[in-house]
């Protein structure tokens, strides 16, 4: 199967590499692909994580998702991440086949995991004392939020989650952490020194962030529209920190091994190369 790749960090690079060594022809987007002796010649694309930020294709060069989906060949199949429906609607117009590898249990799971160890690192960066005598908070528990949380009891700190879910705060105290409703927050947020964030929603406004400490600091790891209020906090002079794609900064090879692996179930499973 010859696949094209759409770079948006070096996550693709290492990805290439996992998915030549499983014998799939692999080759970087470029924009003079875009000619008519090119047009239909890839069996499939690959599209970054996620494939649209910013509302435009995540690729180092600007450029249209139609200009890339008109060199897969008809029927081809597209390997995305997080599409929006205007990405579906432009893959079916093209007559390709969409297939979500970030929705596969396996890569959430592990990318959830190497999240984790970057959120480590920034606050290993971000502090001036030991993990011992950290508190944080950890707001949410699904994959990303259990990750964090995991990685940082491990490592000593104390962490206390904060979930909507009873089973969730059943499931953090069981594991030795703390847990609180999002309710509860403000009657703890002055003992906190950071707060990190994986839901993508608003959970800490403006009015819960003038309980906090002035010198905590907030990691936001969620994706858009992102779950503390940032413009709140660029007023209150809060320090944020938006820690967006963890992975493909700190520990890109994996992640793009993972990635690769991934689509390698696809391909078996859906079996596209039969």
């Amino acid at each position: 199967m010859k696949l094209l790749i759409i770079k948006a960090d070096k996550r693709q690079e290492y990805m290439a590499e996992r998915l030549r060594e499983k014998g799939f022809l692999c080759e970087f987007y470029k924009p003079n692909m875009s000619v008519n002796d090119m047009e239909r010649q890839f069996d499939g694309v690959v599209f970054a994580l996620p494939g649209i930020k910013f509302s435009r294709v995540n690729c180092e060069y600007d450029t249209r998702l139609e200009s890339i989906l008109s060199l897969v060949k008809k029927g081809g199949y597209v390997f995305s991440s997080m599409a929006d429906e205007i990405f579906l609607d432009a893959v079916n117009e093209a007559e390709l086949l969409n297939f979500d590898y970030y929705s596969r249990e396996e890569l959430a799971v592990l990318n959830a995991y190497l999240t984790a160890e970057g959120v480590l690192e920034l606050v290993l960066v971000n502090s001036n004392v030991t993990l011992r005598n950290l508190n944080i908070l950890v707001t949410g528990y699904g994959r990303t939020g259990e990750a964090v949380a995991d990685i940082l009891s491990r490592n000593f700190v104390c962490v206390t989650v904060a979930a909507r879910k009873e089973k969730d705060r059943a499931r953090a105290i069981s594991r030795n952490m703390k847990a609180v409703s999002f309710s509860q927050i403000r009657e703890q947020a002055e003992s906190f020194d950071f707060v990190i964030n994986t839901v993508p929603q608003t959970v800490i406004g403006a009015n819960l962030l003038g309980k906090f400490r002035t010198d905590c600091v907030f990691l936001e790891v969620a994706s858009k529209p992102y779950g503390i209020d940032i413009t709140s906090a660029e007023m209150q002079k809060r320090k944020v920190i938006i820690a967006s794609s963890l992975p493909g900064k700190y520990v890109a090879k994996s992640a793009g091994v993972f990635i690769a692996d991934a689509i390698c179930n696809i391909v078996k499973e859906e079996g596209l190369n039969d």
